[in-house]
């Protein structure tokens, strides 16, 4: 499969999931999904290669297509596509950050079972890359709301049962956490 291919699929996949469900109304007319036309394909080909796209990707069941009320097709990602959405949007993930600081401290705390050790390493990982600070082993802070986010890495890998989230107002120590997020 060529990278263009590749890009497109992933695409329709994030653009599908974006939306929770789309319509495609009859044969799809040109334009409907035009930010898919930044890949450089013509309009004719447009048609074929997404039409292809949805194929490819309801053969390996990421998608669900069925009719509308109205006569349409009706096309939603399946489990297996919301999983692969996330993946491809796991490295755009950021924390959206308050102009001004609510007080609170958020903490992520985990007890992962030996025989998942794979998955707390790269749960860590990401909680690094996010941005929180390892507060102890398992235990995380970041002054900012991140239940969605952290909700959507830990079900992305599979460990939202060991996962707890919790605020804290008063911290010991507090003055070096100000310092390195630069709060007030």
């Amino acid at each position: 499969m060529d990278s263009k291919r590749k890009e497109l699929i992933k695409e329709v996949l994030i653009g599908i999931g974006l939306l929770g469900a789309i319509i495609v109304v009859g044969a799809m007319a040109p334009g409907v999904f035009g930010v898919l036309n930044r890949n450089g394909f013509t309009k004719r080909k447009y048609n074929r290669k997404f039409n292809d796209s949805i194929y490819y990707l309801k053969k390996r069941k990421m998608l669900i297509v069925g009719e509308n009320k109205d006569g349409g097709l009706r096309v939603e990602l399946s489990e297996n596509g919301k999983k692969k959405m996330l993946i491809y949007n796991l490295d755009k993930l950021k924390i959206k950050t308050m102009r001004k600081w609510d007080g609170k401290w958020r903490f992520v705390m985990f007890d992962i079972p030996n025989k998942f050790k794979n998955r707390s390493n790269v749960l860590r990982d990401k909680l690094k890359e996010l941005g929180l600070y390892q507060f102890q082993k398992s235990v995380w802070v970041y002054p900012f709301p991140l239940e969605n986010e952290i909700d959507l890495v830990t079900q992305l890998f599979e460990v939202k049962p060991f996962v707890k989230m919790g605020e804290m107002i008063n911290l010991e120590g507090e003055h070096k956490l100000k310092k390195k997020y630069k709060l007030k």
